[in-house]
């Protein structure tokens, strides 16, 4: 026979599962607006039946019924939505972080106001055309080297400012590592709170909350993956390693690189190997650092030297009004002091390598000449460990054939007659960082066009090849001091500014041409104060694609690198969007099933109410009947 108190037992468990209930409610309230919360409900079952179905049970039918009770309290959560939305977040993090940098960029470049380089170097070149009409006029003199002036202030002040965002997302990285470490190491804690209470047989909704936040949070900053399939650990992946698992936390160390300007990079603390992220808002900030800001300093590097080359080597020409000549309008700030080249590139006090940025030629060509020889130049590769490029020439090219071909190789040096008909090897940028850029690092030839045709090489074939790998290379050339020039000193857009000479004497700008009197091909006397030829030829680079093996003008190519930052950041800007609207999306749908309904949670309330009520009610009624039985006796 059943207890006579069942009914009272039976009631208190209806009571406490109410109040369970209305507590969860209050708590789903109370937590609206609590960020990363998800709704939790009260999930019930009935109460193990009074007589288990066995062959020693009472003979009676059916089973009496013991109320009801709580399972759990879940938390409505979809691990497939949150999955999705760390994806994007690692996505929006990377777009969000790449676009404010970018932006960023462009205020530096003040495109597209019309105080820029692009319009200084308008006004350079408009200064020279003046000059070229009014050759002896000191005014005249003044605007050029003041507008000179200008444009080289702002190119330092551009690459200053460049550089110092390079360093700034540089401590970023580093700053954004800490914080990535000090999460994981929340979230090894909270690991630990977890196991422990799940051990008690308890389930922390709140704590899992927590956990999920951070993870979404983590998720922003670099691209994680979350693995569920082992019920007692929770692992969090970067790539094909895990940063936490379980009670376990492994760190990501920032170490500076020496290769890399003394740049961070990643490391793992256990191992010490590299650790790569390129997702989410670090791997931004690497591919901001090592690529979109390392571009635009190193073409800025690059318009510097050449704009700087490009006129000195036509004023170097020409006459100023005192009849001096070989006077530079730009500074040279040579890489070494040495005046063969001879250059310490590892910095250990020793000379090991030649750097040359310019090699000419001794012999005086024609572009339309047929050259009448077969052979192959030799180039060094432009990929780092790459192969040599080859470039084959035969009897029927022509002279400008072969500059094309060598132009069109891709690879590091660009070739052209200068103002003497001269071929002339210039360096570009190098593809391998740990190599200066500027420097021509290989020249060869099995035939006679680099050694008597042009006059660049004393000697064919592999013993007369020029290699910067060691020093004394100049004795491989045929070409003077003069015509050729040492590699510059790191990042000239830096220390770009007009010489000396200018700065002291307007009158050092050399406006006239000469006349060659001597028959050696190189003027030895001015044409006189009033011929402004020169300073008109300086005027003229404006239009000459001087750049690249010729293929763009200074201003065209400084237009293409702020149309490419204007890209880039128009495409960020497009992709910020697209993310931010799946993410609000998935956003959306995820609070749709885990967020707090307030109208939804005020009508459990009044159910809930109601049946703790019923229950308080039910539990009188039984109070009533028990005191019935006391008072009758029975």
């Amino acid at each position: 026979m059943a207890s006579t108190f069942i009914g009272l037992e039976m009631g208190k468990r209806s009571l406490i599962t109410e109040q369970t209930a209305i507590k969860t409610s209050g708590h789903n309230i109370s937590n609206a607006n609590t960020e990363g919360y998800t709704r939790q409900r009260v999930t019930r079952q009935t109460e193990i039946p009074l007589y288990d179905p066995s062959l020693s049970r009472a003979e009676r039918p059916g089973q009496i019924g013991q109320g009801v009770e709580v399972s759990k309290i879940e938390r409505l959560r979809n691990h497939f939505i949150d999955d999705r939305l760390m994806d994007e977040k690692a996505n929006q993090g990377f777009w969000k972080t790449k676009n404010d940098y970018l932006y960023h960029i462009e205020l530096i470049h003040n495109e597209p106001d019309d105080k820029n380089i692009r319009s200084l170097m308008d006004s350079f070149w408009n200064s020279w055309e003046e000059l070229a009409n009014n050759p002896t006029e000191n005014s005249v003199r003044e605007v050029v080297r003041e507008r000179a002036n200008t444009l080289t202030n702002s190119i330092n002040h551009t690459y200053h400012q460049l550089w110092e965002m390079q360093k700034n997302v540089n401590h970023d990285i580093k700053v954004k590592i800490d914080e990535f470490n000090d999460m994981t190491e929340s979230i090894r804690q909270l690991n630990v709170q977890i196991k422990r209470s799940e051990n008690l047989g308890d389930r922390p909704n709140d704590l899992y909350d927590r956990r999920d936040l951070l993870v979404e949070k983590l998720s922003k900053m670099a691209g994680i993956t979350v693995g569920r399939s082992d019920s007692d650990e929770f692992i969090v992946y970067l790539g094909n390693r895990h940063v936490v698992q379980g009670e376990h936390a492994e760190k990501i160390v920032a170490v500076e690189d020496g290769t890399n300007k003394g740049y961070y990079t990643l490391q793992w603390n256990d191992t010490q190997e590299q650790a790569q992220i390129k997702t989410g808002e670090i791997g931004a900030l690497f591919e901001l650092r090592d690529y979109h800001l390392d571009y635009q300093i190193r073409e800025l590097n690059n318009l510097s030297i050449n704009l700087a080359d490009l006129t000195n080597e036509i004023h170097r020409d020409g006459f100023d009004l005192n009849n001096n000549t070989n006077i530079n309008f730009f500074h040279n700030l040579p890489i070494t002091q040495q005046a063969n080249g001879d250059f310490d590139r590892n910095n250990d006090g020793i000379n090991e390598s030649t750097a040359l940025f310019k090699i000419a030629g001794t012999q005086h060509l024609n572009l339309d000449d047929t050259i009448g020889i077969n052979g192959i130049i030799t180039l060094d590769s432009n990929t780092p460990g790459g192969n040599p490029i080859t470039v084959s020439y035969n009897q029927t090219d022509t002279v400008r054939d072969v500059i094309k071909k060598i132009n069109n190789s891709q690879s590091e040096v660009v070739a052209y007659l200068n103002n003497d008909n001269q071929l002339t090897f210039k360096a570009t940028l190098s593809s391998n960082k740990q190599n200066p850029d500027f420097v021509i690092r290989h020249l060869e030839d099995s035939g006679n066009f680099l050694v008597g045709y042009s006059g660049i090489l004393k000697q064919a074939g592999v013993a007369g090849a020029y290699d910067w790998n060691t020093t004394g290379q100049t004795a491989q050339l045929q070409s003077s001091p003069e015509d050729r020039t040492i590699t510059p000193m790191y990042n000239p857009a830096s220390w770009m500014r007009i010489s000396d000479a200018i700065k002291l004497d307007t009158r050092s700008i050399a406006t006239a041409k000469g006349t060659d009197y001597t028959g050696n091909n190189d003027a030895d006397r001015s044409n006189g104060v009033g011929d402004g030829s020169n300073a008109l030829e300086i005027a003229n680079l404006r239009y000459k694609k001087t750049m690249f093996g010729k293929n763009e003008t200074l201003n065209d190519y400084y237009t293409a690198v702020i149309s490419k930052i204007g890209t880039e950041e128009e495409q960020a800007d497009v992709q910020i969007k697209t993310s931010d609207k799946l993410v609000e999306n998935l956003k959306s749908l995820r609070d749709s099933f885990s967020g707090v309904n307030l109208d939804e949670e005020m009508a459990n309330l009044i159910a809930f109410q109601q049946a703790y009520n019923a229950s308080a009610r039910f539990i009188t009624i039984q109070d009533r009947m028990l005191d019935t039985l006391i008072r009758m006796g029975l």
